[in-house]
């Protein structure tokens, strides 16, 4: 390793730290969350470092990108529910109206001036964190530490060898792709991916099973800069999650990265358009969301009887089986974390 990679490499070990304990120390809720995301792109850096670019696509549209994305929303929601009148019962009574501070459509006009502000600083008050105690900083630096020391003795202890790269390059002529990873996900131990899979629908189950979703409280931007973004940004992002769906056979990609892409996309039209997006079919968006889990088992299955034995594929068909469960679990990915961001099923799905 030449200097400037060494260098390069502690500048991002830096931010890295710096930026965590940042974000774990701020007491502004917005600005944990940009940290949060700043956070999330460099440790997709820190992954290709590493030279695991499958996983630091996923880091970066997933760790970033959505998970960002829901936490900036779920602010944009707490702050629209601070600011909400209460009128239940048990609370104070409203102060009167005061005539200057409305306009002059009548007492039902929005607040402004003074009141206004009272109340979006209302809100931001109550969204801001208590400073930690100097006692709790210093048991999290003393319990990171710690935590650092024992994984860095481990690391410098452990036999570092060839591990199973040897047995599955012995076996990659019967998995039907030319990657290793793929190989092992979908062929070799694809009980983990199957599993993975069912995890998935599970989360998208637990949020439908809360209730109705509500209409995003997102704002979009005046102007065509927002819109002519999303023109341009979405079918780039289309156009990559196919190509890693179909790179996935050989080279690093996959259901899972394709996934997360695709479903960044359908968030990032989701937070332009949050208005105006029409809910779609009930019985499409559950064969979506089901498709990757039921296809991987209804093909798993199949293999029992017609192939070697459960969750295996013949030889001369292992590339096209993978294929299709490859796109499937794609479909099912992308729709349930875009589902995820919603929250909620669809009002069509009491009617």
């Amino acid at each position: 390793m030449n200097a400037a990679l060494l260098t390069f490499d502690v500048v991002l070990l830096a931010g890295l730290l710096g930026v965590a304990w940042r974000c774990l120390a701020s007491t502004d809720l917005f600005r944990a969350v940009v940290l949060f995301i700043t956070f999330g792109l460099l440790l997709a850096i820190a992954w290709v470092r590493l030279e695991a670019p499958d996983i630091a696509l996923a880091e970066a549209a997933i760790g970033a990108g959505i998970t960002g994305a829901l936490l900036l929303v779920t602010l944009e929601r707490l702050k629209h529910i601070m600011n909400r009148p209460r009128t239940d019962a048990g609370h104070d009574p409203a102060p009167p109206p005061d005539p200057v501070a409305h306009d002059v459509d009548g007492p039902d006009a929005a607040p402004t001036g003074d009141a206004a502000s009272r109340a979006a600083e209302t809100g931001n008050a109550a969204l801001s964190c208590a400073p930690a105690p100097a006692r709790g900083r210093w048991i999290t630096l003393a319990v990171t530490v710690g935590l650092a020391g024992l994984l860095m003795a481990t690391l410098a202890t452990q036999e570092h060898g060839p591990g199973l790269q040897p047995t599955v390059a012995d076996r990659m002529d019967v998995s039907g792709v030319d990657h290793g990873i793929t190989a092992v996900l979908l062929n070799f131990r694809s009980w983990d991916t199957l599993l993975e899979l069912a995890m998935v629908l599970l989360a998208g189950l637990g949020a439908w099973s809360l209730g109705r979703h509500d209409a995003l409280p997102a704002r979009p931007a005046p102007g065509p800069v927002l819109p002519g973004a999303v023109r341009l940004l979405l079918p780039v992002a289309i156009v990559t999650g196919v190509y890693l769906l179909w790179a996935g056979s050989h080279a690093p990609g996959g259901a899972f990265q394709a996934g997360a892409v695709l479903g960044a996309a359908g968030i990032l039209v989701s937070l332009a358009r949050p208005h105006e997006l029409p809910d779609p079919d009930p019985r499409l968006l559950r064969i979506g969301v089901t498709a990757g889990a039921l296809l991987f088992l209804a093909i798993g299955l199949w293999g029992l009887f017609a192939g070697p034995a459960l969750l295996t594929w013949p030889r001369e068909l292992a590339y096209p089986l993978i294929l299709i469960i490859e796109t499937g679990a794609t479909l099912s990915i992308a729709l349930t974390l875009v589902a995820l961001f919603i929250g909620g099923r669809s009002p069509r799905e009491d009617t």
